[in-house]
């Protein structure tokens, strides 16, 4: 007997996957609506943002790091949750956050966690990132 019965966990790690597949490979930023709900809430040490202001986030980032590429290395997927760590590597060929280009190879590693509402969209996150490294690797902060 065959049972098709879905996993709706697995499903919104997939969409995670997918999300930034489109977002950040693709370039797509216009798909933002399909994978973020309205009134999307993304938390950081920054301040909170919506859904608009992300995106102009990621334009400013992708002008700033046209060989952007970031990975999805792993997903953990509960209930309407799912946390995932990442990986993003690209060159600074452009001014970014008014930084001119240092034509440097940056790495970002970071870790989020994305609640999903009823609709299957992500209307909130929690993101940490490691901005200490990527500063350094841009010449701007020295460590040690």
């Amino acid at each position: 007997m065959s049972r098709s019965s879905s996993d709706p966990a697995r499903e919104r790690a997939e969409l995670i996957v997918r999300a930034w597949r489109v977002l950040d490979g693709e370039r797509r930023l216009e798909a933002m609506p399909e994978f973020f709900a309205e009134d999307y809430v993304r938390h950081s040490s920054e301040g909170d943002y919506d859904r608009d202001q992300f995106g102009e986030i990621l334009a400013a980032l992708h002008a700033g790091f046209p060989d952007l590429a970031s990975s999805t290395e792993e997903t953990v997927a509960e209930g309407d949750r799912v946390a995932y760590r990442w990986v993003s590597d690209g060159t600074h060929a452009a001014e970014y956050l008014g930084v001119p280009p240092t034509n440097r190879r940056v790495r970002a590693t970071g870790i989020t966690i994305s609640r999903f509402g009823p609709d299957g969209r992500i209307v909130e996150d929690w993101s940490s990132w490691n901005k200490t490294s990527v500063l350094h690797a841009l010449g701007i902060v020295p460590l040690g």
